[in-house]
């Protein structure tokens, strides 16, 4: 489940309209009977017109990363929001695809055999199987492809992580994505919302990854731009000391903050575990983890296979070279960046992303005491 949210994001974005009535009808289904909740205006536009990079998210930057790069020009840290479910989609979709493989192999065994002894067309066991294996197998492939496979690429046959480059010398930020999940993105750096790290931390927040966001009032694109980067929190402070820590190095450049540890984007197996051990930091959650250890193997071994099936492609080369003395600075990801097609789909979903009114609240009548008794003053 790798890439779902991002994946379930820009569907949302690029809805028909006939998918997106369906998505409302399901949505008032299960909203039905709840008090609807609308943003304050006056408050939402306060946030969007918060300038992030002079606000002190805490006195003790730190972070955990993983981090791929840093250096004077550009920090680089792995993003997802779903990054410890990935293993158990693979280990699915391989044991299908195994037994795709073996009802192939079957009809290749069977045809060849049919061939050597042109006789056995007359014998009836032998002409059910391998029609029953030839039918089998196109329905498996048929199936794979139509219902299967847009769950499969969460996780296997596409990109190995999802990496986020914080250039401090052009101060943009590069999201490397699957095209299904929206593609590469340059965005700017001082048009960013820390939607988590802000004020007082809420308890609720210990076990989620820090977020960054763009609103559409802020980059004219039809759409908002959501992102999870780093870790799972373990405990209250560790959202704004990610976020102050990656403020400071864009701001003041990397002598500000501690060097962090550089990761590999090479697969190696151990690594593998380390996602499914983030946000454990109670002593029975760990014990629980360990107990736990079978399934903890089967998702890791799962992890490990899908990053070896996956790819990590190469930054573009206008990316790679920026903040470099004489080279261009990226141009920032607009609306003709894309398709007619999608262009056309992003607007008809703009409306989405339009901050709401706010209920106003119904003023209260006052009571009035008809025929009030004479002892009472």
């Amino acid at each position: 489940m790798m890439y779902f949210i991002e994946w379930e994001f820009w569907k949302q974005a690029v809805q028909s309209q006939e998918e997106r009535q369906e998505t409302e009808r399901l949505v008032a289904e299960f909203d039905k009977g709840k008090r609807k909740y609308k943003i304050d205006p006056e408050k939402a536009n306060q946030e969007l017109e918060q300038d992030h990079t002079q606000y002190q998210f805490s006195a003790t930057p730190y972070s955990e990363g993983p981090f791929y790069a840093f250096n004077d020009r550009y920090l680089e840290i792995r993003g997802g929001f779903l990054e410890e479910r990935r293993g158990l989609i693979t280990l699915i979709s391989l044991l299908y695809i195994s037994v795709m493989i073996f009802s192939g192999w079957a009809v290749y065994f069977l045809f060849f055999k049919l061939l050597n002894n042109i006789y056995l067309i007359m014998d009836g066991g032998f002409l059910f199987g391998f029609i029953g294996f030839i039918g089998m197998s196109s329905g498996l492939v048929y199936y794979f492809f139509k219902r299967i496979w847009k769950f499969t690429r969460l996780e296997l046959f596409t990109l190995r992580h999802i990496r986020v480059r914080f250039n401090r010398i052009t101060r943009q930020v590069y999201i490397q994505r699957p095209d299904y999940c929206g593609g590469l993105l340059v965005l700017e750096w001082q048009q960013m919302q820390w939607p988590l790290a802000y004020g007082k931390e809420d308890p609720k927040a210990i076990g989620i990854r820090n977020m960054i966001s763009w609103h559409p009032y802020v980059t004219g694109l039809p759409y908002l731009v959501t992102q999870a980067i780093g870790k799972r929190s373990e405990k209250l402070g560790d959202l704004p000391n990610e976020a102050e820590f990656i403020r400071r190095y864009m701001e003041y450049g990397p002598d500000s903050v501690a060097e962090p540890k550089v990761s590999s984007l090479f697969p190696w197996p151990l690594p593998c575990f380390y996602p499914m051990f983030e946000a454990t930091g109670k002593n029975w959650a760990k014990w629980m983890t360990i107990l736990a250890f079978p399934a903890v193997a089967s998702i890791g071994v799962g992890y490990w296979l899908s990053q070896l099936l996956c790819w990590q492609p190469r930054w573009p080369q206008d990316i790679e070279d920026a903040g470099l003395a004489g080279k261009p600075r990226p141009k920032t990801t607009t609306l003709d960046d894309y398709s007619p097609e999608i262009q056309e789909r992003l607007l008809a979903n703009a409306d989405r992303w339009e901050i709401k009114l706010a209920d106003k609240p119904k003023a209260r009548k006052k009571r009035v005491v008809k025929d009030k008794p004479d002892n009472i003053d």
